[in-house]
C-alpha cells in the first residue's frame, strides 16, 4: 500500500520548503521538492542604478549575503570592463572565506547534527524521530559542541565585519575588491580569530562528523542521485597564486571537462512562471510569476547544463578538485562540508599572507549607456550566477540562478527530476510515520529556499509532517 508524506517546513533555516513524497512498500517512488515563496528580486532591480545590485541582492539571504555581493560585483565588472587589482581580489575573497566558515559551521551543527544527535532536550529540540545510534559519551560530546559552535560561527562573522563593516549584508564587497583599505591591525585581528576557528574545526568539527558517519554507515548508500557535478570555480585563476581550490569544471559519471557557460539553460515547465519560451539561457528572458499555472508545483526553476540536472556544492568542489574520492551520498555531502571548512581556512591563510596594508583598490566608475555582464562564482552552497543588462545607465534586466535552484529544481519536460528529487528516489523508509531518511538526505544539500525562490500560497494549515 502506498503512502503520501508531506513535510513542511523541511529546512531549519527558513520555512519555505515543502517535500511531497510517495512511498510504496517502504520505498520512495515519487517526489516533489516545492519552494513555497516568491521573492521577485530580479523584478525589483529593474530601473535601479546598477551599483545598487551589490547591496540590494544581499537581502536575498541573511546567511549567504556576501555571496550575492560577490556575484553582483563580478557581473558589474564584466559589464563595465573592469579588471580588479590582485590586492582587491585577495581582500574580497577573504570576506567570502569568512562567509564559507560561518555557513559550514552553522549548517553542520545547527541544521545537520540534530538529525543524528540527541540535543539537550527541551521544547526547542524535540526530535521528530527516534533513530539515534550514538553512544551516550559521543552523543553528549557532540551535543555540547552544538552550543559551542555558535561562538565560532559568530567569530567568522566578526572576521567578515572587520573588512566588510558588518555581517550579514556587508558594505565591503564591491566592484574592484572592497570599499575600504586593509591595515596591519585588521589583518592581525582577522588572523588571530582565524586561529581559534581552525582549532575548533580540527579538534571538534571534523572528529564529530566522522563519528556520526561511523554510526550511520547506511547513509553512504543513500542520497546519491544522478552523480553529475558542476562548479563555476572557487578561489582560482589568481595571477601570482594560480588556483588555490578548483577551476570551473563539470563531470558526469563518465567524463570531467571544462565548464562552458553557454550550455546553461533554465526551464520553467513545472515552475510557477510564464515566458514566451519554457527553456532559455539565463540572459535571454525575465520570467513572470504565474501562480495558477497548470502542472506547476514550485517557485524554484529548473536550471540544466547540456540538458542535464547537476549537483553543486562542497562535495562537487572537493571531488572535482581531486581532494575527495569516497563517493556521492548524503553522508559524503556532510563530510565534505566539514572538510571544505578546513580547506577554506588554508586558503584564507594564504590570502592573508599576500595582503599589503594601505593599498587603495577603489576608483571612480563611470556607467555606460548600455552594457551587459555576468558574475559566476562558487559560494557556500555551490554555483551562483548573476546576469544583468544596463540600458540608459539603469538596470533593464537581472537574472539570478542560485545553488539551491540547481539542487532543488523541479522536474523538466524531458522527464529529468531535480537533483534532490532524484536523490530520494529508491530510498528505503523504515517508519513512514517518522521518515528520518527524507530530512537527512535533503538537508545534506544545505537547502536555502530564500535564495532559490525569487506571497505565500493561502490554503491549508502548515504542519510538520503529514502522512496520507
Amino acid at each position: 500500500m502506498s503512502k503520501r508524506i508531506v513535510i513542511n517546513p523541511l529546512t531549519r533555516i527558513s520555512g519555505f520548503m515543502e517535500i511531497d513524497v510517495v512511498v510504496d512498500q517502504n520505498q520512495v517512488v515519487d517526489v516533489k521538492t516545492k519552494g513555497n515563496l516568491f521573492r521577485g528580486f530580479e523584478q525589483m532591480l529593474v530601473g535601479r542604478s546598477p551599483f545598487d545590485a551589490v547591496y540590494f541582492t544581499q537581502r536575498i539571504c541573511g546567511i549567504c549575503s556576501a555571496a550575492h555581493s560577490m556575484a553582483s560585483s563580478l557581473a558589474l565588472e564584466d559589464a563595465l570592463n573592469i579588471e580588479p587589482m590582485e590586492q582587491g581580489r585577495y581582500l574580497r575573497d577573504i570576506i567570502h572565506c569568512c562567509e564559507f566558515l560561518q555557513n559550514h559551521i552553522r549548517h553542520f551543527y545547527q541544521y545537520t547534527v540534530p538529525d543524528y544527535v540527541k540535543i539537550e532536550q527541551n521544547s526547542l529540540f524535540q526530535a521528530d524521530h527516534d533513530d539515534f545510534r550514538l553512544p551516550k559519551n559521543i552523543n553528549d560530546r557532540i551535543s555540547k559542541h552544538y552550543f559551542d559552535s555558535l561562538t565560532f560561527s559568530r567569530l567568522a562573522h566578526e572576521m567578515l565585519a572587520v573588512l566588510g563593516g558588518k555581517a550579514p549584508h556587508n558594505h565591503g564587497v564591491f566592484i574592484g575588491g572592497i570599499t575600504t583599505q586593509a591595515t596591519a591591525e585588521k589583518v592581525a585581528h582577522i588572523d588571530s580569530i582565524l586561529e581559534k576557528i581552525i582549532r575548533f574545526i580540527d579538534e571538534k568539527m571534523i572528529p564529530d562528523v566522522y563519528d556520526i558517519a561511523h554510526f550511520y554507515p547506511d547513509y553512504f548508500r543513500l542520497g546519491g542521485g544522478y552523480g553529475n557535478l558542476l562548479t563555476y570555480g572557487a578561489f582560482n585563476h589568481y595571477k601570482n597564486l594560480g588556483t588555490l581550490y578548483v577551476d570551473p569544471l563539470v563531470s558526469t559519471m563518465e567524463t570531467v571537462e571544462p565548464f562552458d557557460e553557454d550550455k546553461i539553460k533554465e526551464k520553467i515547465d513545472y515552475s510557477y512562471y510564464k515566458s514566451t519560451n519554457n527553456s532559455t539561457q539565463p540572459a535571454e528572458a525575465l520570467t513572470e510569476p504565474d501562480m495558477d499555472k497548470e502542472k506547476a508545483y514550485s517557485w524554484v526553476k529548473a536550471p540544466r547544463y547540456a540538458g542535464l540536472p547537476f549537483e553543486v556544492g562542497p562535495l562537487a568542489r572537493l571531488i572535482l578538485s581531486g581532494a575527495y574520492t569516497n563517493g556521492i551520498s548524503a553522508m559524503d555531502r556532510t563530510i565534505a562540508r566539514a572538510l571544505e571548512a578546513k580547506k577554506i581556512t588554508e586558503i584564507m591563510k594564504t590570502l592573508l599572507q599576500q595582503i599589503i596594508p594601505g593599498v587603495d583598490v577603489q576608483r571612480k566608475y563611470e556607467l555606460p549607456e548600455s552594457a551587459s555582464g555576468r558574475g559566476l562564482v562558487d559560494t557556500t552552497r555551490g554555483a551562483l550566477g548573476h546576469w544583468l543588462k544596463i540600458q540608459d545607465k539603469k538596470i533593464s534586466f537581472y537574472q539570478i540562478i542560485t545553488p539551491s535552484t540547481w539542487d532543488f529544481s523541479t522536474k523538466d519536460d524531458h522527464g529529468f527530476r531535480g537533483t534532490a528529487e532524484e536523490a530520494l528516489i529508491g530510498t528505503p523508509i523504515q517508519d513512514p510515520d517518522n521518515p528520518a531518511e527524507i530530512g537527512r538526505i535533503l538537508r545534506s544539500f544545505d537547502p536555502c529556499m530564500s535564495c532559490a525562490t525569487h506571497v505565500y500560497r493561502p490554503g491549508k494549515q502548515v504542519q510538520t509532517i503529514k502522512v496520507f
